[in-house]
């Protein structure tokens, strides 16, 4: 039997750095972000509604190794066409 992926959703911690799938269905965003253990899940920039992610590759070594030296936390997920409808559901 084969297990579907964890699917995380806005505000609950990365679990892990890495490269996540992004999927939300009021707003076209960005289809992969990369984020770092211990921030939050971010939220639709346009609607401040939940968006759902998926992890596609960890990046391994990063939590290990401590902060990197400069980062910058994603707490909202740009719209990438702001005057197109919203999509429906």
């Amino acid at each position: 039997m084969i297990c579907p992926p964890e699917v995380f959703m806005t505000g609950q911690p990365v679990p892990a750095s890495g490269l996540y799938a992004v999927k939300h269905s009021a707003h076209r965003l960005f289809s992969q972000v990369a984020l770092f253990k211990g921030e939050l899940f971010p939220r639709c920039a346009s609607c401040s509604g939940a968006v759902a992610f998926r992890k596609v590759r960890e990046f391994s070594g990063l939590d290990a190794g401590g902060a990197p030296k400069f980062r910058v936390p994603l707490y909202e997920l740009a719209v990438l066409d702001a005057d197109a409808e919203p999509l429906s559901a």
